[in-house]
């Protein structure tokens, strides 16, 4: 484990998909607001949107709560686009 990393839980609300996590670098301070994942929605490209939902193991864990699926793809072809909003 990297000092330079931390470890985001992707969460469902429903439990009707696995939860899963990934290790991410660190790009600031403060966890992103939002994390888009690439994904296949009816066979389009799309994307799935999490929330934070906790941050109170900072920066090693930060935990995120499944928002929606929108049409399109992840910035720069990636995996996983940290998204920092205007509060954070």
């Amino acid at each position: 484990m990297s000092e330079q990393t931390f470890l985001a839980l992707l969460l469902y609300p429903d439990e009707s998909r696995d939860a899963f996590s990934v290790r991410l670098p660190l790009e600031g301070a403060r966890p992103p607001g939002l994390l888009r994942t690439s994904a296949t929605f009816e066979g389009a490209q799309a994307v799935e949107v999490f929330r934070l939902a906790d941050a109170s193991s900072w920066p090693e864990v930060a935990a995120f709560l499944y928002e929606e699926t929108l049409p399109g793809t992840v910035k720069d072809g990636g995996v996983v686009e940290q998204v920092s909003l205007p509060d954070d």
